[in-house]
């Protein structure tokens, strides 16, 4: 056997050794991304089904003590009437800001999983990218209503759900903008 046909041997040998060992390598890093993307996409996840259930905000009064609210609360604002008995339009605008940050919320409880998946299609990228982008302006409004309640001396307190919320949009946000995170699910 001459030195050539050796060589020729051992050349498939190598080749199917560093196929496999690429194989390993690729699934590996598969996992690795899989990961990266599994445990912010659950404390995405855990953030905002939080943030629908505990306390909003709370008041304190002097006769029944504390009272704490959660989202749902607001939306008793579609029943509020004045003193003649028609609705209070300030009421009414409030509790459908906070209907549409729930509806908001639950969206993206729902369409973020898409993250997770390979091979993400177009549309259902751009779907969960702009309930992305809503949920961080809703997040936006939700503060700027409780920062001017809390400044117009109002007896609400800051409650742990608008915290949640922040930290459940930062964590959408990285994962659906961060161009790290975006090469692993737009691929």
């Amino acid at each position: 056997m001459s030195a050539s046909e050796s060589q020729g041997q051992a050349g498939p040998t190598e080749s199917v050794a560093a196929q496999a060992a690429r194989t390993r390598l690729e699934q590996r890093v598969a996992s690795i991304e899989s990961m990266l993307i599994s445990f912010p996409m659950l404390l995405l996840e855990v953030a905002l089904i939080l943030s629908l259930f505990v306390p909003f905000a709370s008041q304190t009064t002097d006769d029944e003590g504390t009272e704490v609210f959660n989202l749902f609360f607001f939306l008793g604002g579609f029943a509020d009437r004045d003193d003649d008995g028609d609705p209070e339009a300030a009421s009414i605008l409030f509790a459908s800001a906070f209907l549409l940050l729930i509806l908001v919320i639950i969206a993206a409880i729902c369409t973020t999983p898409v993250f997770r998946g390979k091979r993400i299609s177009a549309r259902a990228g751009a779907t969960a990218v702009t309930v992305i982008i809503v949920l961080i302006l809703g997040n936006l409004g939700a503060w700027m209503v409780m920062l001017m309640g809390i400044f117009a001396d109002s007896p609400w307190e800051l409650g742990p759900a608008l915290p949640l919320l922040s930290i459940g949009t930062l964590l959408a946000a990285m994962i659906a903008f961060s161009p790290g995170y975006r090469s692993i699910w737009d691929r």
